[in-house]
């Protein structure tokens, strides 16, 4: 049954509606024309479509409030329901040294490049002879090594030399959708006591796709861990996140004199200035590929195709490091989408290895799929 009922909202479908209409009128007058080329069939095909586009926002409006479902403004107001905002893009920075006849301004907004050709403006007006900051003039992960920025784009009379003794700072880039509903589920845990908890949060926070803790509190091995030791297993990392900044988030929540495990290990200073070694393991990535081939069974198949491979790739990025890829759950995925009937699906580590089976992962490995590597057809 279509509408609001306890189960849900049921958004009703095209051709049950334009049924409907038909069987009205055929109640009312009968003999019409229903056929597809008549006045009277494209007339209800109109309306009956018009009426299907608000049985989809209302649809829209009911998982406004659902985090799996809900996109866009919808999503972003979830996350400022529990303090946690959009992760835009933001500009890489870094600090220059200009050169040249003293007393010469260097107005805001003047371009300078690095070695790659990426530019960056001056944040504000600055005088000869001085150090200055400058930002990138496209947001994104750009990384600024020392040395690199030593190009005047805009000649000033005077401004002979442009020069960066020390490293920038690399900018962010923007959130998907699918990281943002990661980061708002997993951050709801903010307040909770649990020391594995508030750890697993905090670095959800930082943009980490997947987090997976292993508290040993026992006097065994358990999981390749030592006893007594946690060991902090870590998905993807975005730009910017260094090692540093991923051993202080551990080192701030884990229990006092409890050791880490793991295959990287970093020095970092506590609140004290003690220095501390904290170790983890970064997963390694395992690139996965889809060949699919459907035959859709509804006429309503605009948009089909595209979200078809975003579900595929946003269900890759819900699963966690050591999680295998179930070969028979992503029919479920699909079929959704204009009554999709699956003829082909086979899913492999690479192109050419393909198969109708699951894709097995190691506990330091997570599975991830990009768009470009789905194979689709479709009739």
């Amino acid at each position: 049954m279509a509408g609001l009922t306890t189960a849900g909202f049921v958004p009703e479908v095209y051709e049950d509606i334009k049924a409907r209409i038909e069987q009205r009128m055929e109640a009312f007058n009968p003999g019409f024309d229903f056929s597809p080329d008549s006045p009277d069939g494209q007339l209800i095909g109109i309306f009956g479509y018009e009426i299907f586009l608000c049985w989809q926002q209302l649809n829209e409006v009911y998982n406004s409030y659902n985090p799996q479902v809900a996109s866009g403004a919808a999503l972003r107001n979830l996350g400022l329901i529990t303090g946690l905002e959009y992760g835009v893009a933001s500009r890489s920075t870094a600090t220059v040294e200009l050169t040249g006849t003293t007393g010469v301004i260097i107005p805001a907004g003047t371009l300078v490049a690095d070695d790659d050709g990426n530019e960056f403006y001056f944040s504000f007006d600055t005088t000869i002879p001085s150090s200055a900051p400058v930002a990138a003039t496209i947001a994104g992960s750009i990384p600024i090594t020392a040395g690199t920025i030593t190009t005047i784009v805009n000649p000033i009379a005077g401004w002979t030399a442009v020069s960066q003794a020390t490293d920038g700072l690399e900018g962010k880039t923007e959130q998907t959708e699918q990281q943002f509903r990661n980061t708002r589920q997993e951050t709801v845990m903010r307040g909770y006591v649990d020391t594995v908890e508030s750890m697993q949060s905090a670095l959800v926070e930082l943009g980490i796709g997947s987090v997976l803790i292993y508290n040993n509190d026992t006097a065994g091995t358990f999981e390749g861990v030592p006893p007594y030791t946690i060991h902090v297993q870590l998905g993807e990392i975005p730009a910017g996140v260094t090692d540093a900044i991923i051993a202080k988030t551990i080192l701030d929540r884990k229990s006092m004199g409890t050791p880490t495990f793991g295959s990287t290990t970093t020095a970092t200073l506590d609140s004290q200035g003690v220095s501390h070694d904290v170790s983890f393991t970064k997963s390694i990535q395992v690139p996965c590929s889809l060949v699919v081939d459907v035959t859709y069974l509804s006429d309503n198949t605009a948009g089909a195709e595209d979200n078809i491979k975003q579900a595929l790739v946003d269900y890759f990025g819900n699963l966690n490091t050591g999680d295998d890829v179930i070969w028979s759950r992503l029919f479920g995925v699909i079929t959704p989408y204009a009554k999709a009937q699956v003829n082909v699906l086979t899913v492999g580590e690479s192109a050419g290895s393909q198969a109708a089976a699951n894709v097995v992962i190691d506990p330091s490995e997570y599975a991830s799929l990009d768009v470009t590597d789905i194979t689709f057809t479709s009739t």
